[in-house]
């Protein structure tokens, strides 16, 4: 067939020659076992693909041409406008046109927002909600999508009313807005509610989590970044857990972080140690505290370690703050960046709060001038149980030859010569656990595990495993988990190694 009559053919042509292309339905290979599948199953396959390749698949074969259409997602964002080039909400209008709606789990958007898409949107949402969706994720400055210039702008955007009323909404995540609450909220299903670079009212969260009952999760990632940021939250039934992370040059340093919360369940910091005062109060006994302040070790000049001490004084005084306030914390979760603000203070032998964590965790690259944050840290924790200790790849802060001179230690030595202080003998340790997230050593065969061999790149966590295994006299398993395995031993049968 020639150009010419392929232009001239009729569409009702065109359209019969191109179902042709596609193989029978009855015509199947033996081994193709997925398309014999029932919709509903096939379906739920689409959901777990990315967009792109969940819409693809109408290619396939007669039989998956129109499968896609009942999709339970909607996920159109910057991996989208990277992967095919096609702009956000044509995409979405084309979707919702061509697809049939009875059930959408998923609903999620990021897009560049303005006043001229508010209606669009508003049915968009109305029209997730009817169908009950579950998750709901809005964002509205992509910066993620690189063709175009950041912009920092945080529009005002008035949901429709049925967002606020909804029984079906579980997760809610939020991203680039002026947050504008009604009187009332009665999300009575939320269960994670994230808020990404969002500008909030101080009443907020204490409206927030006053109103949605079964509210377990709360994430704030750079939230009121040229404010205050005020955390506030009534007495109730359900403990909620508080992640907060802090972009070190996103959050303006002038600024305090506000804290009260009776209920609180568990606190995680991430990112930087940015604000200058943290302001916290009414934290209850048993609290899970995670202090991941790891961003702090990338910035140059932010910590430097001198003969006199510490440069950088506010940081080391929050963080000690911090421990005051957390002192009665359950579970404790230490970056390397707060183990190594430790170690100084240890050799300089200031004086560290004793906590009354029953489990605690490591992220450590087990490096020479961490060892002595970690036995600060174990030495703080009497009433230990259990004890993680994570090997991850990490870095120094800058430590200035004036101080390594004058407080340098033997590091091969220096378990050893810490096991003859005077140190707590962890009575109620029953877990020791290691974890080799980035060794060399990350699978062995059966019968062939090998300790050494587990703390290649990480030496001194033989000699730590020699320390905590003299210590503890009541421990019951040792365990060593890499990303692919994991076995454990009982305390006696390290003794060849030990």
């Amino acid at each position: 067939m020639t150009l010419r009559m392929a232009k001239t053919m009729a569409p009702a042509q065109r359209r019969r020659k191109c179902l042709k292309s596609y193989p029978e339905d009855a015509v199947y290979s033996e081994n193709d076992f997925i398309s014999r599948l029932h919709d509903e199953i096939l379906v739920l396959i689409l959901d777990k693909l990315p967009m792109k390749d969940a819409l693809r698949t109408s290619m396939l074969s007669r039989r998956w041409r129109f499968v896609w259409r009942s999709m339970h997602k909607v996920d159109f964002t910057y991996r989208w406008v990277e992967e095919t080039g096609n702009e956000v909400l044509p995409s979405v209008s084309q979707f919702l046109r061509r697809c049939k709606v009875k059930e959408m789990n998923c609903f999620r958007l990021s897009f560049r927002y303005n006043s001229s898409m508010l209606h669009r949107i508003n049915s968009w949402i109305s029209l997730a909600l009817k169908n009950g969706v579950k998750e709901l994720d809005l964002n509205f400055n992509d910066l993620e999508d690189t063709r175009k210039k950041a912009m920092w702008r945080h529009p005002y955007y008035h949901f429709p009313d049925c967002l606020y009323s909804s029984s079906s909404v579980v997760k809610l995540g939020l991203a680039f807005l002026k947050l504008d609450l009604p009187t009332r909220l009665r999300l009575k299903n939320l269960r994670e509610l994230s808020l990404d670079r969002v500008v909030l009212p101080d009443d907020a969260i204490e409206k927030i989590a006053t109103d949605c009952e079964k509210l377990e999760l709360l994430s704030l990632t750079n939230c009121n970044m040229r404010g205050d940021l005020k955390i506030t939250i009534q007495p109730r039934a359900v403990p909620i857990k508080v992640s907060i992370l802090d972009g070190f040059m996103m959050v303006e340093p002038k600024t305090d972080l506000i804290i009260d919360c009776p209920t609180l369940g568990g606190l995680e910091f991430r990112g930087g140690m940015t604000r200058t005062n943290f302001l916290i109060k009414n934290v209850p006994a048993g609290v899970e505290a995670r202090f991941n302040f790891d961003e702090m070790l990338y910035r140059q000049r932010v910590v430097l370690v001198t003969g006199a001490g510490l440069y950088g004084a506010q940081y080391n005084k929050n963080l000690q703050n911090l421990l005051n306030i957390f002192q009665s914390a359950k579970h404790f979760h230490f970056c390397s960046w707060c183990i190594q603000i430790l170690s100084v203070k240890k050799m300089m032998k200031q004086e560290v709060v004793m906590l009354g964590s029953t489990s605690l965790v490591l992220d450590t690259g087990l490096l020479k001038w961490e060892l002595p944050g970690i036995a600060c840290l174990l030495t703080a924790c009497p009433n230990l149980e259990n004890l993680a200790v994570v090997m991850v790849r990490q870095s120094m802060f800058k430590i200035r030859e004036t101080f390594t001179r004058k407080y340098d230690f033997d590091e091969g030595r220096y378990w050893e010569i810490i096991g003859q202080e005077t140190l707590p003998c962890w009575q109620s340790l029953h877990v020791l656990k290691f974890k080799n997230e980035y060794g060399e050593y990350q699978t062995w065969d059966e019968g062939m595990f090998c300790v050494r061999s587990f703390f290649t790149g990480y030496e001194n966590g033989m000699n730590l495993l020699k320390f905590v295994h003299s210590k503890a006299a009541n421990l019951e398993r040792v365990i060593f988990r890499t990303n692919t395995k994991s076995i454990t031993y009982l305390p006696s049968d390290l003794a060849i190694y030990l």
